[in-house]
């Protein structure tokens, strides 16, 4: 009998999971990344305000932490890991 089966059953998750979902908090910041880049170079060729320039950014940051905040992540091989560590622990202690 295997003394970690929760431990399976979250690899087993992580292995059908989709690549994008094991990522889905990194594809979101890189998205925020790439609209803040974008909007830069615009508003640096269309002579907008430095007022606004900044605005914008700060908004899509707070958007980007927002998209971070609500992102439902996969299944991670270091949470694997932690678990795995913190049942040895525990095993070791009791």
């Amino acid at each position: 009998m295997n003394p970690n089966p929760i431990l399976d059953v979250l690899r087993a998750k992580m292995a059908e999971q989709p690549l994008v979902k094991k990522y889905a908090n990194t594809v979101t910041t890189a998205a925020g990344l790439v609209v803040a880049l974008l909007w830069a170079v615009v508003s640096a060729g269309v002579n907008v305000p430095e007022g606004v320039t900044t605005g914008v950014l700060v908004l899509i940051s707070l958007a980007t932490v927002v998209g971070v905040k609500f992102t439902p992540n996969g299944v991670t091989e270091r949470q694997i890991d932690e678990l795995e560590q913190y049942v040895g622990r525990h095993r070791a202690e009791g």
